[in-house]
């Protein structure tokens, strides 16, 4: 009876224990952020003329050598965890081909100060001065878009990196402040206290 309480009471401990430790759960920042400049360069940079042409992009290819490594985090890296990341990436080149054609038709709007960046890392219809009902639901049908592009991008980028889901928030915030910081100057941005400002 000794014996069996005594066994019950280490297992209690060891529950407790276990209950109390935190797992600390790698989040890789740098490259989240490296990923994202690439990528809004490659995105405000595209020529309206030209395709985003990806296969030859000096910055793809950095994005490319910094994912990979990635998948080392996991001791052993199979096969099918490299197909992953050829997926993935072709899927970010696509939704990054995506955002760019959006972002060439948005060019407009962003310097007229109809439209800007919020604080989540998303575009918002803030001013409606000068556009006609046509041109307002244009502009709507655009943004929604592209804001739909841009969420299964940074779940994309996640994905890439082995991030949990449950991280993509930090993803999408890194974006944000990409997207803000390399904007132009006169395009609005909304900053962490809801306010919008012009650049």
């Amino acid at each position: 009876m000794i014996k069996k309480t005594a066994q019950v009471l280490t297992l209690m401990t060891l529950f407790a224990f276990a209950a109390c430790v935190t797992v600390n759960i790698y989040f890789p920042a740098a490259q989240v952020e490296k990923a994202a400049e690439d990528i809004v360069d490659d995105i405000y940079g595209s020529d309206s003329q030209q395709p985003v042409n990806n296969k030859d992009s000096s910055s793809l290819r950095s994005f490319l050598a910094f994912i990979t490594p990635s998948a080392a985090y996991a001791q052993d890296v199979t096969e099918s965890d490299i197909e992953g990341l050829k997926q993935s990436n072709s899927a970010i080149r696509g939704l990054k081909q995506n955002i760019a054609a959006n972002h060439q038709q948005l060019i407009p709007y962003y310097n007229a100060g109809n439209i800007g960046i919020n604080n989540s890392g998303y575009l918002e219809l803030i001013n409606k001065s000068g556009l006609s009902l046509p041109d307002t639901a244009a502009v709507r049908r655009l943004i929604s878009q592209d804001n739909s592009t841009r969420k299964k991008l940074y779940a994309e980028v996640a994905a890439s990196m082995n991030i949990p889901g449950s991280e993509i928030v930090k993803v999408t915030n890194i974006f944000t402040e990409v997207w803000q910081k390399k904007a132009p100057a006169g395009w609005w941005i909304q900053d962490a206290s809801g306010n919008w400002k012009k650049k």
